[in-house]
């Protein structure tokens, strides 16, 4: 199994940083390739389309305002992996900012292993770094 994970520390309180990136439908607005992302099946399907019209169909499997993290599964994308569990999450940094978290687990499939991990851990880091682009600019 492969891990990724990627922090940014924000320099706002949690609970701005998390209504920007805790909203399971809020992709679009800060992570750029995603142009667009609509609910189904009562608000636990996402299907989003990238900017190159890519279909990414995912569905939450836990969400909690109180801890501020949400986790999902990959069901359709154009990536080459399997069993993909993802992770979005914001905790207090106790100095009156925030760090903002994007993990992942999954398998690789048909790829090289380091090659499939760095492009996760760079789209994350886009996203986040534009995630605390937005949230310090407000």
């Amino acid at each position: 199994m492969i891990e990724v994970s990627v922090s940014v520390s924000i320099a706002r309180p949690a609970e701005q940083v998390w209504a920007i990136l805790g909203g399971f439908d809020f992709l679009p607005r800060w992570v750029e390739p995603i142009a667009s992302s609509r609910l189904d099946d009562g608000g636990r399907l996402r299907r989003l389309e990238t900017v190159d019209g890519a279909v990414i169909v995912e569905r939450l499997l836990e969400f909690s305002d109180s801890e501020r993290q949400y986790s999902y599964a990959l069901l359709e994308s154009p990536f080459p992996v399997s069993d993909y569990v993802g992770r979005v999450a914001v905790r207090d940094d106790g100095a009156g900012g925030a760090q903002a978290t994007w993990s992942s687990r999954f398998r690789s499939q048909g790829v090289d292993e380091v090659e499939i991990a760095a492009d996760f851990e760079g789209f994350y880091q886009a996203g986040l770094e534009r995630l605390k682009a937005l949230v310090e600019g407000q």
